[in-house]
């Protein structure tokens, strides 16, 4: 439960800063909008679009990762955060999301690296706590 308010409190905190009449912000809004519904298939089909028309923009590239993530898409996920983080270094909810895909995906130094980022980045006093217990465990 608590990942999923997570998940949605990052995606909730991401706004598409560009021309709104764009057709990649159009396909980005449709897909959180769908994302808020729980229609998660509709919108991770719709922030791939909007990832393809603008793959350069962090924001697209982290909702389309934890949507992907949420639908089970682990290995888009985990490149579309990749991309966010390459685009903008410090994305806290991207490296929060990569290091439970690391893990899920046995890749112990990656999760503890991302884990330990994260750590870093991130002053939420709960959230810390959570980071530092899958520090211990990875450890």
């Amino acid at each position: 439960m608590l990942k999923k308010a997570l998940i949605a409190l990052f995606l909730a905190c991401v706004s598409y800063a560009a021309d709104a009449s764009s057709e990649a912000a159009r396909h980005y809004q449709q897909g959180l909008s769908y994302e808020r519904l729980s229609r998660i298939n509709e919108a991770y089909t719709e922030l791939q679009l909007a990832a393809n028309l603008d793959p350069n923009d962090a924001k697209i590239q982290l909702a389309l990762g934890l949507v992907a993530s949420r639908a089970g898409n682990l290995d888009v996920a985990q490149r579309a955060l990749e991309q966010s983080i390459a685009l903008t270094g410090n994305s806290v909810a991207s490296y929060h999301q990569l290091a439970l895909i690391y893990e899920k995906k046995g890749d112990k130094a990656r999760a503890l690296e991302s884990w330990q980022r994260f750590l870093q980045l991130n002053q939420d006093p709960s959230l810390r706590e959570i980071a530092e217990k899958h520090i211990r465990y990875l450890e």
